[in-house]
């Protein structure tokens, strides 16, 4: 194929893809379809591009915070039309000498207000436009320049075998491409989708049947809700009924005869903990043992905590790569009874032996890939598995997502719970709220606060740990903040989150390590800077840090970007607390995802398809990815079971 350049490879990067050919991946969020119409024939509302001599030089205003409003002239077809645009600073009347190319909005006094203009002809700019996800640096063309490139340059062959493009009459992969990135027309969008929706869902319901193990017999354990009544009559709280029939659900299939594998889905602060520590309890007075796998330190300890607390009368051990005497402790889970046992990706290690484990719960499974999963459940025989997940999805959406998956929902929140408020601050500055934030520490209330990164200049344009580490120790000198990331060692950050638990540390300033699992009930504010450089799931995970206690929580997002899909991410979540609804949002708004990628999030997160709207193609992706299952040997099937094969790509299985 033609050599890209290192800006191309570099775009490629960037946006997380890892070879050029998955870079087609990345497709439009929107079509803006350009017509040039006669003047006369304009009406609000339209969206148009035309051609005209400048009439003026550029005049720009300078707005609230960076915002720039820049006001033209141009003389179209005998008329002089005025025009506005926003944030375009750079403009220049002398790179326009040979006229001018404006795409825009027509306002109700026959203005316009300006997308974007060029200095190339009016023709090259008519047609249906493909608007693609961005990043700081990156333009819209370079991407259209690039995906030509590739489209030309690439050999793009089949995916889904040669019986099921005929059957459904699908294209083939290179004209799905071409259709989805260089329409001729809206036409050629939905057919180019319909083949590459079909396709995205048979990988993922193949990868998923080729790694599922078959959970039609296990061993029965004798549990039951009575075992665990005393256990249920000293919390300090009532469960609430989802969390009660989520309990009866895993009780019944630990009971039973077949082999568990449930998911326990809910939104944030929903109570699905709690809930496993009593599947746990039931288990270990049953007489085994339960492994509890979750994915970091700072969660392992809080749940450690939280566990001891409720169940002081439980034996239980803690296991991680940051514990001392690591020998000793694999030694007693060795020789241990009926106990909890507690850890990170240390619990599934080659030299660790579990004495009659009967039950793995997996915290916040999608950060685990398949195969540590399944390392995990093959410790014990035929273990039962209880994952948990706080990317919720409606429930009649989860026959059609999962092959061998029941699915537990937790949809109410405990009666302590309260709304989280939530404010979008415009501007990537505390300016506005600091005396809020100053009334919270002088009442003794703590603060989280979140950065996308943790030095200078490792992320371009954002705010880093280290930097307003330094600030806020400055702006509030009288108070203790203290920073923690992924760079402190195991040690610093146990003591540092144990402080801030104690209520020794007022400000704790950090990366997304305190997304999940983190309870420290009088930390009820959240500031999050760049909340654009964060996807919805990961922001509605770090609001549920705060509101945990009985006291209302408080989030500000903090952003100063002017780019609208970030805009309209952020400004859900500041009108939406359902995590079922956001799950949904999220989907829809996403470009790319982790079905054949590798974000994590509880969901699969798919390129083309929607899971609302295509739920047809999924059910029948999923009965046909079973008809190659039943015949793996068929030739027709070889490509696209190899390329299944390659990839540890599904996170939520």
């Amino acid at each position: 194929m033609t050599k890209l350049t290192p800006k191309q490879e570099n775009i490629i990067d960037s946006l997380g893809y890892d070879s050029p050919t998955s870079f087609l991946n990345h497709t439009p969020y929107r079509y803006d379809i350009l017509e040039n119409k006669p003047v006369e024939q304009w009406q609000e509302g339209d969206n148009l591009v035309f051609f005209g001599e400048l009439m003026s030089g550029f005049q720009h205003i300078r707005l609230r915070g960076k915002q720039v409003m820049t006001h033209f002239q141009v003389f179209v077809e005998g008329e002089v039309i005025k025009v506005t645009i926003f944030n375009r600073p750079f403009l220049k009347a002398g790179n326009y000498n040979n006229g001018i190319t404006v795409i825009g909005t027509v306002s109700k006094n026959g203005s316009i207000v300006a997308k974007s203009v060029t200095n190339t002809s009016l023709e090259e700019n008519l047609g249906i436009k493909p608007m693609y996800p961005l990043k700081a640096g990156i333009k819209n063309y370079e991407i259209v320049r690039l995906i030509k490139k590739l489209l030309q340059g690439l050999e793009i062959l089949n995916i889904i075998p040669d019986r099921f493009i005929k059957d459904y009459r699908l294209e083939n992969r290179r004209s799905a491409m071409i259709g989805v990135h260089t329409p001729n027309s809206m036409n050629d969008v939905h057919r180019a989708l319909r083949t590459l929706k079909y396709e995205e869902f048979l990988r993922y319901h193949l990868h998923v049947a080729l790694n599922s193990n078959t959970h039609e017999f296990g061993i029965a354990k004798n549990v039951s809700i009575q075992m665990i009544q005393n256990e249920l009559n000293n919390l300090p709280y009532t469960l609430t009924s989802d969390q009660e029939e989520s309990l009866h659900d895993i009780l019944d299939d630990i009971h039973s005869q077949k082999q568990m594998n449930r998911l326990l889905q809910g939104d944030v602060g929903s109570g699905k903990t709690v809930v496993a520590f009593l599947a746990a309890v039931a288990v270990i007075k049953a007489g085994y043992q339960v492994a509890f796998l979750v994915p970091t330190d700072i969660l392992l300890y809080q749940h450690v905590r939280s566990f001891q607390k409720m169940f002081p009368d439980m034996e239980c051990h803690v296991l991680a790569q940051s514990v001392a005497n690591r020998e000793e402790r694999i030694a007693e889970i060795k020789e241990s009874g009926p106990s909890l046992i507690i850890g990170t990706h240390t619990l599934f290690s080659e030299d660790v032996v579990y004495n009659k484990l009967g039950l793995v719960i997996i915290d916040e499974q999608h950060r685990f890939g398949v195969k540590q999963r399944q390392a995990m459940i093959q410790k014990g025989e035929k273990t039962d598995t209880l994952m948990l997940s706080a990317t919720p999805i409606p429930r009649t959406l989860a026959t059609s997502l999962f092959f061998d998956l029941d699915v537990s929902t937790i949809a109410s929140y405990p009666s302590h719970r309260q709304k989280i408020e939530t404010h979008l601050i415009p501007e990537n500055s505390i300016r506005t709220i600091l005396s809020e934030l100053t009334n919270v520490v002088k009442n003794k209330g703590q603060i989280y606060v979140v950065c996308p990164a943790i030095s200078e200049g490792e992320r371009p344009n954002v705010k880093y740990v280290e930097g307003i580490y330094d600030q806020l120790s400055n702006v509030f000198s009288g108070y203790t903040v203290e920073m923690i990331h992924g760079k402190i060692n195991d040690d610093q950050r146990k003591d540092i989150m144990n402080r801030f638990v104690e209520g020794k540390i007022d400000i704790l300033v950090s990366t997304t390590v305190i997304e999940v699992g983190v309870d420290v009930h009088n930390a009820n504010t959240m500031i999050i800077y760049n909340a654009e450089q964060f996807g919805l799931a990961t922001l509605h995970q770090l609001r549920g840090r705060v509101g945990r206690g009985t006291t209302k929580g408080v989030c500000y997002l903090l952003s100063s970007s002017d780019q609208e899909e970030s805009k309209q991410r952020l400004e859900s979540l500041s009108t939406h607390d359902d995590g079922f609804e956001l799950s949904m949002i999220d989907l829809r708004m996403r470009g790319m995802g982790d079905a054949l990628g590798t974000r994590q999030s509880g969901l699969p997160s798919f390129i083309f398809g929607d899971i609302e709207n295509d739920e047809k193609i999924l059910r029948q992706a999923k009965l046909d990815a079973q008809t190659i299952i039943s015949d793996l040997s068929n030739p027709d099937y070889k490509r696209i079971i190899e390329l299944t094969r390659k990839q540890d790509y599904i996170k939520t299985i």
